[in-house]
């Protein structure tokens, strides 16, 4: 008589677990509240999914030890795709930009109001990078740079766990090291100076009158490592003519009476918001070819014709339309509803801006797909534009939806990318970034709140460049009075963005400044920038002196710098508010 083997039971394929849910929750609000730190400081923001997969191996690995259950790369890659949705809900929610701008024209929205607006944004986002994941992930197969680097490391570090733990440490070595120096600097006791001043003067005025110096700053260190040599002399130059040539004939002329940040920058903004126009929107117009892309993407998104290639990940199922409706229906509700009642804007306006907002989204999910850089910024722009004579309010809440949809569905684009990979479950990603969109804005918003009471906004502490710009923004296109030369300025600035950009297409592009970094340069105090370019010139002779320094590592102490002073700098708010510094 015949016998047979048993069969093997099938393999258990954990993804979507308490645990991993849970460990991204966690991570992701304490990454949310430090990026809210970061952009209100200089304005940059990342979505951290790679220290989230780091951190996440290195904790679960250790707890293993002790009996845990093996952590693997799909829980893994849920865990960083719920941190990396909770860390960038700052910047959905407008808190860099819009919401410190309308404070700027004297209305401050409720808590309430900025979290569920900004929600509703970020899940409309996510709704329609769904919609786009089929046709630019698997039929068109973009890049996603980010995305792609992203999955490449989690397979890595389960391939060498000797090596990712090592890198794990690097980065919350370097995350302690940036955490004491801004424990020192804000914290007691005091022994770090927030900045070195130089002696000397401009024109009959000191340098520290005009905020030239270093500052003591790890975060800008960071910056600089992260956007290298030409960001870095990018961020110098356009420093060194505000705060070295502008300024000083500010205060000769009377235009500018009070040698101080926020005096300054009430007129800087007009050359910068020139340069950070031209630096936006010029590259995205110039790339014809994306353009009509996304655009013959949209025709046939619509039409309901896509490639019938088969998808090499099985567990890819399509969200069902029912829920995806919903979803999309819930949000736009919620965008009516706190539009009245919370900023005056009537159901016409809301229609039309989520219109807006899809459509200038492909655009955005397209570029970045190619290169790496999501034209948020533009989108905004563009949104602002669009609401002209709407007033200020209109114009700013309408661009914000348009950045939050934006923003929150390139960074559930970067998962997809990161999950297909990995052999991800799409609807298991989908859960990740929906609880950790919630996460984000529940945390995000006190956060802000907290900073503004203890470091105030526009100040040498917290300068809130990004809403100095959406303000001068909102005024421009309402056509309201401005200072004297300010529209020469913005003329002039915008001119010379626009050669910048346009040599920017050439061969000499690496020895041409970016437009952008000069222009967000402007927008922060003139300690800043050396310490920005100094970070990016480390990386830069440390890699002559050793060549094999990698890519990644570099960056992974680079986001190192980045958490650790952000989160000290949230802690010491929170104790100061509490009176305990």
């Amino acid at each position: 008589m015949a016998t047979t083997e048993p069969a093997s039971p099938p393999t258990i394929r954990r993804e979507l677990t308490v645990r991993a849910l849970a460990a991204g929750c966690v991570l992701g609000a304490i990454l949310a509240a430090g990026n809210v730190y970061t952009a209100l400081k200089t304005g940059f923001i990342d979505g951290l999914s790679i220290p989230a997969a780091l951190l996440a191996f290195m904790i679960f690995s250790s707890a293993r030890r002790f009996g845990g259950g093996s952590f693997g790369v799909l829980e893994n890659n849920i865990t960083q795709t719920t941190a990396s949705s909770a860390a960038i809900m700052g910047f959905v929610l407008g808190l860099p930009g819009a919401v410190p701008a309308l404070g700027s024209f004297g209305m401050t929205p409720p808590a309430w109001a900025i979290m569920l607006w900004g929600l509703a944004a970020g899940v409309i986002g996510i709704v329609a990078a769904v919609v786009l994941r089929r046709k630019l992930i698997i039929d068109d197969a973009l890049p996603f740079p980010t995305g792609r680097a992203t999955g490449e490391v989690i397979q890595t570090i389960y391939a060498a766990r000797e090596a990712a733990m090592r890198r794990a440490l690097l980065l919350s070595a370097t995350a302690a090291v940036a955490f004491a120096i801004t424990w020192f600097r804000d914290g007691k006791p005091q022994v770090i100076p927030p900045a070195v001043v130089f002696g000397g003067t401009i024109a009959g005025f000191t340098l520290a009158s005009l905020t030239i110096g270093i500052s003591s700053s790890p975060l800008l260190a960071s910056v600089g490592a992260m956007i290298g040599p030409r960001g870095g002399a990018s961020v110098l130059l356009g420093s060194a003519i505000a705060y070295g040539v502008l300024a000083p004939w500010l205060l000769k002329t009377g235009i500018v009476h009070d040698a101080d940040f926020g005096s300054y920058t009430k007129w800087l903004v007009w050359p910068a918001l020139g340069l950070l126009v031209s630096g936006s929107f010029v590259p995205l117009l110039l790339d014809v070819g994306s353009l009509r892309r996304s655009f013959r993407d949209l025709r046939s998104l619509v039409a309901g014709r896509t490639a019938a290639r088969a998808e090499a990940n099985p567990a890819a199922r399509p969200i069902g339309s029912r829920t995806l409706m919903s979803l999309f229906l819930v949000s736009v509700v919620t965008l009516l509803v706190v539009g009245r009642s919370a900023f005056g804007v009537g159901p016409g306006v809301i229609a039309v801006v989520v219109v807006l907002a899809l459509l200038l989204t492909n655009v955005s999910a397209r570029a970045m797909g190619e290169t790496d850089v999501a034209p948020v910024g533009a989108v905004g722009m563009i949104t602002q534009a669009a609401f002209t004579g709407a007033g200020a309010v209109t114009s700013l809440v309408t661009g914000g939806v348009s950045t939050g949809t934006s923003s929150q569905a390139c960074g559930t684009l970067y998962a997809f990318r990161a999950g297909e990979r990995l052999g991800a479950s799409t609807r298991a990603q989908v859960g990740g970034q929906l609880v950790g969109a919630v996460v984000g804005a529940i945390v995000v918003v006190p956060v802000y709140f907290l900073l503004v009471k203890t470091y105030g906004l526009g100040t040498e502490a917290l300068p809130a460049a990004s809403a100095q710009s959406w303000r001068a923004m909102a005024e421009a296109v309402q056509g309201g009075v401005l200072p004297p030369h300010a529209a020469l300025a913005a003329g002039v600035g915008l001119a010379v963005g626009l050669v910048l950009a346009l040599g920017g297409r050439t061969r000499i592009a690496r020895f041409l400044p970016s437009p952008a970094a000069m222009g967000m340069a402007m927008l922060i105090p003139g300690s800043y920038a050396p310490s920005i370019f100094i970070g990016a010139m480390v990386v830069m002779f440390a890699r002559r002196l050793r060549p094999d320094l990698t890519e990644s590592t570099v960056l992974t102490m680079a986001a190192g710098g980045m958490a650790g002073e952000s989160i000290g700098g949230v802690i010491a708010a929170l104790l100061t508010a509490i009176g305990a510094l």
